[in-house]
């Protein structure tokens, strides 16, 4: 139990770390815009590197870990988050930029998938959804707490503040190396011929597709929320970076309710309720009103993000027990192939249109995420 207990943890931190991860380039947008003297495109096209780093992360990570454990896998991917934000914190030059939010995006792929399938592993029955919950609890604390500290500091505090958090990840790596990992699951031996099991099952395709939209719609939060305050509703940058703060809060305090109040509710219920959460987040934010009532928005936004991976993760590690790790990098290849098509749109529309396109791409995204969610919910029952 000490052992599992100590797992637990160093999982907790790891995606903590994570969170901090994926929302720093957009917290820093501005800033990075005016040092290097960047478009709206050269920044989309930043936000489509990250998920880059994540894709290769995540696709590598299943298949390495279900047939030779996780602790290097781990240790690796928490040093490159090291060097990732060492870098985003000391570039000088574009390419630099890029270079250092691929390593981040690589181990943070790597971290997530790992985490989740390893926090899956060490779970039995419900109790994967409720701790997968709880292991994105701690990330959003991770994605809540960067915005909100760099909204009160000075602009020159910046690079102290990343560097402080580049070294707790170099001392995650070496917990990750250290600590033992008890497993309550069997592996199982992985086989080029897992893809058309994947393929051929319904219920867990529409699972992957419904993280495509997911994974698009967290980016586009934690990217493009700051520059939306700035640009479109004319709020200064700290009040942006609270906003941002906000919708994290919202998701943070979701994942509390869904491991605590809600956690005896089926899961698909918690869906349910996020998507009524984003319909409302969206109202907020399209209304001609204060900026509190904007700040709302934003926290019913990111409370209905909070169940969609813990849940969806969840349902998938019961369908392939003994490659969770290798079916959970199918299914977020899928989710971060969103994220990078939709990101890019994006630039490419605000350098066109405006930040004034922001809201019309919430919508589409809650009106393909209702489509697929009754498309799981057949091929759930279809599958029983």
């Amino acid at each position: 139990m000490k052992n599992k207990t100590i797992a637990f943890i160093a999982n907790f931190t790891g995606i903590l770390l994570f969170g901090v991860s994926m929302v720093i380039i957009g917290s820093l947008l501005p800033v990075l815009k005016t040092r290097l003297g960047m478009s709206d495109i050269a920044a989309g096209s930043l936000f489509s590197i990250l998920p880059i780093g994540l894709l290769v992360g995540s696709v590598s990570f299943g298949p390495i870990v279900d047939k030779f454990g996780y602790r290097w896998v781990l240790s690796v991917a928490a040093l490159l988050l090291a060097l990732g934000f060492f870098g985003v914190a000391h570039s000088d030059s574009l390419n630099l930029l890029r270079a250092s939010i691929f390593f981040f995006g690589l181990g943070g792929g790597v971290i997530n998938g790992g985490t989740s399938a390893l926090v899956s592993d060490l779970s039995e029955g419900k109790n994967k959804i409720i701790n997968l919950n709880w292991l994105g609890m701690f990330y959003g604390i991770g994605a809540f707490s960067m915005p909100m500290i760099l909204s009160r500091i000075n602009e020159i505090h910046y690079t102290t503040v990343i560097n402080v958090v580049s070294a707790i990840s170099l001392l995650i790596a070496v917990v990750f190396l250290l600590i033992n990992y008890p497993l309550t699951v069997q592996k199982e031996k992985i086989s080029i011929k897992l893809i058309p099991i994947f393929v051929k099952n319904k219920l867990f395709m529409a699972i992957c597709f419904y993280l495509f939209f997911q994974s698009a719609f967290e980016a586009i939060i934690n990217n493009w929320s700051v520059s939306f305050f700035i640009d479109k509703l004319d709020t200064p940058q700290s009040r942006a970076l609270m906003a941002l703060s906000i919708s994290v809060l919202g998701l943070i305090i979701m994942r509390i309710l869904t491991g605590s109040i809600f956690k005896n509710w089926h899961h698909f219920r918690v869906v349910k309720l996020s998507l009524v959460l984003f319909m409302l987040g969206l109202i907020c934010l399209i209304m001609p009103s204060s900026y509190y009532v904007y700040l709302l928005g934003m926290l019913l936004i990111g409370g209905g993000l909070a169940p969609g991976f813990p849940v969806m993760l969840g349902v998938a590690g019961e369908i392939f027990k003994g490659v969770s790790g290798t079916a959970f990098s199918f299914a977020m290849l899928i989710g971060l192939t969103g994220n990078i098509i939709i990101n890019y749109l994006i630039g490419i529309l605000t350098e066109n249109f405006g930040m004034g396109i922001y809201p019309y791409v919430i919508l589409t995204e809650i009106v393909m995420l209702v489509l697929i969610f009754v498309l799981i919910k057949k091929a759930d029952k279809a599958s029983h």
